[in-house]
């Protein structure tokens, strides 16, 4: 069918060609037919035909339109014809010479129009050949279709002429730019709805699909119909069919904008979502183009602010929008046909618009006739073909595969990205990110080497569409890690530039690498020393309070019984006082000992317990509510320290700063990892206000044991810390530690 469509409008615009011309044309639209006559465009140099644009011709050869379409003999080139004008409001008559047609001045009028359907065109064929499977290719087909074959009948132009001889070029013209067009807007209807998966009101496909295909031409062909009877005179029936055609077109235009907007709505996937805001985005674009450019300064001034040949230039950004969601967010994955098709486009719009621009220079600026300006410009065009075909390509390359023809900047962009980064824990991520966006890939990640022949992932970028590749880095001939990269899509595999500039990139990111190792070695060893010396403190404060303690206990209870059995009169007796003596003060320096070593309440009462215990002594006029598992589970001394420290520091940091009313502390062991948060409803943490030694000392006992702390102010009054600590950095747990 869309073959169909091309052929109706290339055999339009045949009879367009063989028939006779008055150099006039009749533009398709309500605005152009009047009850009395036509209103009419005279292309080229008016002086030619004796008729003026805007003329209105009621009548030609003595047939007045009005009295029905065709009656006249057509006339043969070179006759003079007699024509009923009405110009500036007074009837008039002029001689017009009947000529061949000379296509001309219709490109010069339409080349836009032709350049915009030529890339939709394109485009369309490229990823219905490429991708027939894909239900959006067949109505992007048949709109691309409709268009160019009706694009190319309103190029040509209907004739005032043809309207009193009638004959085929006058319903060849109608069929096109009424049926061909209707059909186009109705698949632009199909290919909104088919163009995002799961459509909601595709519930019932079949019969939606129908609606959407026909609704258009099926309304024109009843408006046709019932117009026909209505109307008075045939001339006034064309009127209406063209008023009629105009409102479907804006009708359908609504529908699109209503189908891209429940499918928005309706669809959570964010690939799907950022594809339709790259169509609207184009089709908006062309919107206000359009209007900015030709409409709007038509309305307020008389005058177009560009040629009115260039008007479907305009709609260029709604083909690019496709081409952008194609090649970026992956409608169809066919990344070299989208370069093939942008490439071209960009050539033939360049070459158009320079070939009319040197055109209208040569014949207005140097008086040289048509035909040879229009060859001087065409050899032009033929020498800048070449050159400008590398350059759109190198655009386009750079647009689709990013900086791959130019390795020096993709190296100089990792190594200023690796220089910026300042914490060692954004390395990974920098380099990730600049190798996806600097080649245009869709998914780029880092592996480490977990040394026993495996690799762990650390660093993602972006979704895996294609085919995937991975990099192997080194550091002094040693594999620390890979660079893993995607395809660009399933047709689009990674080419040998490609892969050249990922094996370049690999050798810059081994030692980036490695440092991260080194990093991640010194942060393990850290967390390490810091929970054998926990388990430690907590072993001698067990052994200390168990054993020393109760053993020096006992000395002192016997020292004090045998003084009792000794004569006060005896040295003993005072001997055994000292040893009395002693022995106290000794229990008191284990007392401090067991203290200092590790909180004595965690072992007694548990984390919770023990948060709760120094809560209550804490708690004045400030509420404090601590909630956690009564029996908590058994977990790494370091972490049990370091979560009782930071929680204790942030519950004195808001009885003394805060002036809230409320603190709540919640306890928490999920997933690997001890949560302690404490929030109150105080006055929050100013903009200028400087951390201080509670806040560094929290940040330290959490960055000991591999964890995280978060100070922040939520709203306008309050203070949240947040602190997460990992139990695979706390060491070991002590079965043997009684609770």
């Amino acid at each position: 069918m869309a073959l169909g469509l091309v052929l109706l409008g290339l055999i339009a615009l045949a009879a367009r060609l063989d028939a006779s011309s008055d150099h006039t044309v009749v533009r398709p639209g309500w605005s152009s037919w009047r009850a009395d006559g036509v209103i009419v465009d005279v292309p080229g140099r008016a002086e030619r035909s004796g008729l003026r644009a805007g003329d209105v011709i009621t009548g030609i050869a003595g047939h007045q339109l009005t009295e029905g379409l065709g009656g006249i003999t057509p006339p043969q080139p070179g006759d003079d014809v007699g024509y009923d004008i009405i110009r500036d409001a007074h009837p008039s008559r002029s001689t017009v010479r009947v000529e061949r047609p000379n296509p001309y001045p219709f490109l010069v009028t339409g080349w836009g129009n032709l350049v915009f359907v030529f890339a939709l065109a394109a485009l369309a064929l490229a990823l219905h050949l490429r991708r027939p499977e894909e239900p959006a290719t067949a109505p992007l087909l048949l709109t691309a279709a409709g268009l160019l074959g009706s694009t190319l009948t309103v190029v040509a132009g209907l004739p005032a002429l043809a309207l009193a001889a009638g004959g085929p070029l006058l319903w060849l013209f109608h069929l096109s730019v009424i049926g061909a067009y209707s059909v186009a807007w109705g698949a632009l209807l199909a290919f909104s709805l088919l163009f995002t998966r799961h459509h909601p009101w595709l519930r019932r496909r079949r019969p939606a699909l129908a609606v959407a295909y026909a609704a258009p031409l099926a309304i024109m062909a009843v408006w046709t119909a019932a117009t026909a009877g209505l109307a008075p005179d045939a001339l006034r029936w064309l009127g209406l069919v063209h008023a009629g055609q105009t409102m479907v077109v804006a009708v359908t235009l609504v529908a699109v904008a209503i189908s891209g907007i429940v499918a928005y709505r309706h669809n959570p996937d964010p690939l799907t979502r950022n594809r339709l805001r790259w169509l609207a985005g184009g089709g908006i674009l062309a919107g206000l183009l359009s209007i900015a450019g030709w409409h709007l300064p038509e309305l307020v001034s008389g005058r177009q602010l560009l040629p009115a040949g260039a008007i479907g230039l305009s709609g260029l950004p709604f083909v690019a929008g496709i081409a952008v969601a194609l090649r970026r967010h992956r409608l169809f994955d066919i990344e070299r046909l989208a370069n093939r098709s942008l490439v071209y486009a960009a050539v033939v719009a360049v070459l158009a618009a320079g070939y009319a621009t040197a055109v209208a220079l040569l014949v207005s600026g140097l008086r040289l006739s048509g035909a040879t300006a229009a060859a001087i410009a065409a050899a032009a065009a033929a020498l800048a073909l070449a050159p400008l075909r590398t350059a759109a390509q190198g655009m386009v390359n750079r647009l689709m595969y990013g900086d791959r023809d130019d390795p020096a900047v993709v190296l100089a962009r990792l190594g200023d990205r690796l220089q910026a980064v300042m914490l060692p824990g954004d390395v990974l991520p920098a380099v990730v990110e600049t190798v996806a966006q600097s080649l245009r890939l869709p998914y780029a990640a880092v592996d480490l080497a977990d040394g026993a022949g495996g690799f762990r992932p650390v660093a993602e970028h972006g979704v895996p569409v294609g085919a995937g590749h991975a990099e192997p880095l080194r550091h002094h001939g040693v594999v620390v890690g890979r660079l893993r990269v995607s395809a660009r899509g399933r047709d689009d595999p990674l080419e040998p530039a490609d892969l050249g500039l990922i094996r370049s990139l690999a050798r810059q990111v081994g030692p980036a690498v490695q440092a991260v190792l080194l990093h991640e070695d010194l942060l393990r060893s850290r967390a390490e020393v810091i929970a054998l010396r926990e388990d430690e403190r907590r072993r001698l404060r067990r052994d200390l309070h168990d054993g020393l303690g109760p053993a020096l206990a006992a000395i002192g209870l016997k020292a004090g019984l045998a003084a009792r059995e000794v004569p006060p009169e005896s040295a003993a007796r005072g001997m055994l006082s000292e040893i009395s003596s002693e022995v106290k003060s000794s229990l008191a320096d284990v007392q401090r000992l067991v203290e200092a070593l590790r909180p004595p309440a965690l072992d007694e009462l548990g984390l919770v317990g023990a948060v709760r215990s120094r809560a209550a002594t804490l708690s004045g006029e400030l509420e404090i509510d601590v909630s956690g598992p009564a029996v908590g589970a058994q977990l790494p001394a370091a972490v049990e320290t370091a979560a009782y420290r930071i929680a204790v520091e942030a519950i004195t940091n808001a009885v003394r700063h805060s002036g809230g009313t409320r603190c709540v502390v919640s306890i928490a062991t999920a997933d690997g990892a001890v949560e302690v948060t404490v929030r109150d409803d105080g006055q929050g943490l100013g903009p200028a206000r400087r951390a201080g030694v509670g806040l560094r000392s929290m940040q330290e006992r959490a960055a000991e044991v591999g964890g995280v702390l978060a100070v922040r102010s939520p709203t306008a009054a309050g203070t949240v810390v947040h602190a997460w600590l990992p139990l695979g950095f706390g060491g070991p747990v002590d079965q043997a530690d009684p609770r």
